[in-house]
């Protein structure tokens, strides 16, 4: 195993489980599918990098790719889909992260999910640990609400600083960082 730096794009459903409360099984289904869908749909017309693998979590999908593998701009990728999310009525959380992954050093950027049971609990396993992944689920976090109903960040566009330096990007201004767990995000677009 070898340790790459790897960038982490995370497209979240945020109305889910208001949706998914507010509506019988019959609506609430077709719903869910026409967020999978519109995810995949903009993959495949548009590719942000080559060496890129994705993972469906249902609520939201995470992709990740190598650093320098990207075919154009992540931030403006990830704005374009929420764009085209937004225009089915659907609100969303986007994230984009940067840190290490670890990878077959042998994978020719083939990275394959490995399945087994152990006793009778199915486990589904990525590669190897991933510093974009753990990122992007951190923000997702900082974006709900708490139970002090304080607010969280809400829906919206984060950029992992980490994410800006690896691209060669400042913000124009010095806009105010996020925080969470040791990571800070700037809001990029509501």
């Amino acid at each position: 195993m070898i340790d790459e730096n790897a960038f982490g794009v995370l497209i979240s459903d945020y109305d889910l489980e208001e949706d998914e409360y507010a509506n019988p099984a019959e609506q609430f289904a077709p719903r869910l599918r026409r967020f999978q869908d519109a995810v995949f749909d903009y993959v495949a017309e548009r590719v942000l990098a080559s060496d890129t693998r994705a993972l469906d979590l249902g609520h939201a999908v995470f992709f990740e790719f190598s650093e320098g593998e990207q075919s154009q701009n992540p931030i403006a990728w990830l704005k374009g889909l929420r764009e085209a999310l937004r225009a089915l009525g659907l609100e969303t959380l986007g994230v984009l992260t940067h840190g290490s992954r670890w990878v077959a050093e042998d994978a020719g950027g083939e990275q394959e999910l490995t399945q087994r049971f152990i006793g009778s609990v199915f486990v589904a396993s990525l590669p190897g640990p991933s510093e974009p992944l753990r990122r992007a689920l951190y923000a997702e976090t900082a974006s709900r609400p708490t139970d002090q109903a304080v607010l969280g960040w809400g829906p919206g566009l984060y950029v992992d600083t980490e994410a800006l330096d690896s691209l060669g990007l400042t913000p124009k201004n010095q806009p105010t960082g996020l925080e969470v767990a040791g990571a800070t995000f700037y809001r990029v677009s509501r």
